[in-house]
């Protein structure tokens, strides 16, 4: 059997990466295929791609416009694809080639890996360079900025001192743990 899968999220996307582009380019190649159409909020969460790998068999297909479509990081692409691989299912990414059992199919795969090492790289270092530019100006701060201001904080431990937690956190919006740590300190 033959499945092929177009996914968008629901944060928009290129029109290059539409459902109706994506169906065409699998349908061109694969008239026979059986669409999976996914609307997502969250890349990491793909529930009908995940049901459609779960039923499929041994020498089925899933078709794809493009590695992106399939997962949100090139990590994840490759423990999916292996997942598939050892129930001895093909993966066709369009753009890329057949991912299957074959010498072709686990180069593929081997470059994916090379590929992915090599952006975790990559992300480290511009991360440090950025972090060391940041640094050098003035006012920087190590972490995350205060979602609260300190007089914020200030009116809601006043209000801490004739209600519970659970109403100051209501009527402020500051959650519990954090009015916590700021009576600690």
């Amino acid at each position: 059997m033959i499945y092929g899968y177009a996914s968008v999220s629901s944060r928009g996307q290129f029109e290059a990466n539409s459902i109706e582009d994506q169906t065409k380019l699998i349908k061109q190649r694969y008239p026979s295929a059986e669409m999976i159409i996914e609307k997502y909020e969250d890349p990491k969460e793909r529930p009908s791609l995940k049901e459609c790998v779960t039923k499929m068999y041994g020498g089925d297909t899933l078709v794809v416009s493009k590695l992106d479509r399939l997962c949100g990081t090139i990590k994840e692409g490759i423990a999916f694809i292996e997942e598939a691989l050892s129930k001895n299912i093909r993966i066709n990414i369009i753009n890329m080639g057949m991912i299957d059992g074959t010498h072709t199919g686990k180069m593929i795969v081997n470059i994916m890996y090379a590929f992915a090492e090599f952006d975790k790289a990559m992300i480290i270092e511009r991360t440090q360079t950025g972090k060391a530019i940041a640094k050098t100006k003035e006012g920087f701060k190590e972490g995350r900025p205060k979602k609260f201001s300190d007089s914020e904080i200030e009116e809601a431990l006043t209000l801490l001192k004739n209600n519970s937690y659970k109403i100051v956190e209501e009527q402020t919006g500051i959650s519990k743990s954090t009015l916590i740590r700021a009576k600690r300190a």
